[in-house]
């Protein structure tokens, strides 16, 4: 009986216009909580996602270990000792960009990492060495100069690598237009750099990542060489290596032939160097994927 009174006590205190909408209560009440377990779901299913995408990248072989690196070490005619500098978290950024740019065969992975070596000795240089006027002798500056594994340079390889990376990484950005600096003008690279940028400010698109792949002198932090070396060391390798269509070079047998004609494509000088990384990483690779099978 208390609780009946109660109950009477209760509707006498429910205006009596609202009294109609009592019955359907329990049904508004599993309404809200369906779309508040609705609206959970999708951060549960993205970290679900980015969970399971992250095991699946640490569980894939690598293409390249560090035992295999460390064997690499050789005297080069020119550069003397040769030896890999890298880290546990460089290592596995190589991995990550050879697997991306599908840079996966022994031949493919010795070719790319020989002109890296030469490029950088052996990772010890992630920026081009020299003077502002030895830059500017050949167009470019201190903050466009050469950087990355690959040494990518000049002010519009910066725009077209930006652009690239904004196109790829951020969802609003991803029609965008890319103009290849190895087929395009500066202006062209340049005009679609700066359509990139003014898209994304009226959509309210985050790029401070990649916007600083471009040397600015007045930004308060790293741009430019110094920031790809920093943050895109290998992924501007990689990058390289797919839009020269150097991939596409290396048909037929492994061999010298091959180095030839990718120092052609990446631009660098010191070929002697190039063929002898090459002549010393070959192997390593080759026995290894012997060993996988």
């Amino acid at each position: 009986m208390a609780e009946h009174r109660k109950s009477s006590r209760a509707r006498q205190q429910i205006p009596e216009r609202l009294r109609p909408l009592v019955p359907l209560a329990p049904m508004f009440i599993l309404l809200v909580a369906a779309i508040l377990l609705w609206g959970r779901e999708p951060e549960e299913e993205q970290k679900e996602v980015r969970y399971l995408s992250l095991v699946s990248e640490e569980s894939m072989p690598q293409l390249v270990t560090a035992e295999q690196l460390d064997r690499m070490a050789y005297i080069d005619s020119n550069m003397g000792e040769v030896g890999w500098v890298y880290t546990e978290e460089s290592l596995a950024e190589l991995n990550r960009v050879l697997r991306e740019y599908d840079i996966r065969t022994p031949e493919a992975i010795s070719q790319f990492l020989a002109q890296a070596a030469v490029e950088t000795a052996a990772g010890r240089w992630l920026t081009e060495l020299g003077e502002e006027s030895y830059f500017q002798r050949y167009g470019y500056t201190t903050g466009t100069r050469g950087a990355g594994y690959l040494h990518l340079t000049f002010e519009y390889g910066q725009m077209a690598f930006a652009t690239w990376m904004m196109k790829k990484n951020v969802p609003e950005l991803r029609d965008i237009p890319y103009r290849n600096p190895t087929c395009n003008t500066r202006e062209a690279i340049s005009d679609a750099y700066y359509n990139a940028l003014r898209l994304a400010a009226n959509l309210g698109a985050d790029i401070s990542a990649y916007s600083r792949i471009v040397y600015d002198a007045r930004s308060p932090v790293s741009t430019g060489a110094d920031y790809i070396a920093e943050a895109f060391a290998w992924e501007s390798a990689g990058y390289y290596w797919h839009i020269t269509g150097i991939g596409f070079a290396l048909d037929g047998l492994p061999g010298v032939g091959h180095t030839d004609t990718v120092s052609q494509l990446v631009g660098g000088s010191n070929w002697q160097s190039r063929r002898e990384a090459y002549t010393a990483f070959y192997p390593v690779m080759r026995d290894s994927s012997d060993d996988s099978h």
